[in-house]
């Protein structure tokens, strides 16, 4: 009988140390995924965007080669690295990669811009 008992605990104990490691690797997944601002742009494949270079800037719109732009309401602005950026980060002879609004031809929604490191 105390065999019996002692394979019954043996066996909680696996089923139990089972789940903990499939809850670790489910949080590994979730935490590789990662959380942040960048989540957004995820949206829309990176291939999608367009490369580019801000040639001017004006006082509600700028340029990306000579052709001008605007923010869509909602646009998310961030740097290589995900983090969130505000329109006053944008700069003359930035590299970028912008996604447009569907439906448009000139309102950006998602832009990376590459800042100097």
């Amino acid at each position: 009988m105390r065999h019996s008992r002692k394979t019954g605990k043996v066996g909680r104990l696996m089923k139990s140390t089972l789940c903990g490691l499939v809850l670790a690797m489910g949080l590994l997944v979730a935490d590789w995924a990662g959380v942040s601002s960048a989540d957004e742009l995820d949206s829309a494949p990176i291939a999608a965007y367009r490369d580019g270079k801000i040639t001017t800037l004006y006082e509600t719109t700028f340029q990306i080669d000579h052709k001008t732009f605007s923010f869509a309401p909602e646009a998310v602005i961030v740097d290589r690295h995900g983090d969130s950026l505000e329109a006053s980060d944008l700069r003359v002879d930035i590299d970028v990669k912008y996604h447009l609004l569907k439906g448009t031809t000139d309102k950006i929604d998602k832009i990376i811009l590459f800042l100097p490191e």
